[in-house]
């Protein structure tokens, strides 16, 4: 069963307060404003837990990783020179990129 809407619950009061007399006016309107207070609350959670951004996970662009690569390019630099210093900084900077997007 669904909630009562406002219109339905203010309609209950009015009925209530016919029914009972002004002598419990203060009790209907307190009770009244509980319930209201109660909906609003659910509708703000409902806006902020919206709202939160999802947690990313941590970037791979971390300092232990950027120093597992020191070696890699300083051992390719001295297997194959310049032009194997160029495609391994080329391919970790490839690496990186294609992480960082796919996280």
């Amino acid at each position: 069963m669904s909630e009562p809407t406002f219109e339905q619950e203010l309609a209950a009061t009015l009925a209530a307060r016919k029914e009972l007399g002004p002598a419990h006016d203060k009790e209907l309107i307190v009770g009244f404003l509980d319930r209201i207070e109660r909906e609003l609350d659910a509708h703000i959670d409902e806006r902020i837990a919206a709202r939160t951004p999802a947690k990313r996970r941590s970037s791979v662009v971390h300092p232990a990783n950027l120093a597992l690569c020191i070696p890699i390019i300083a051992v390719a630099g001295g297997v194959a020179g310049v032009a194997g210093l160029i495609t391994t900084v080329i391919a970790l900077t490839i690496i990186f990129i294609y992480t960082e997007m796919n996280r």
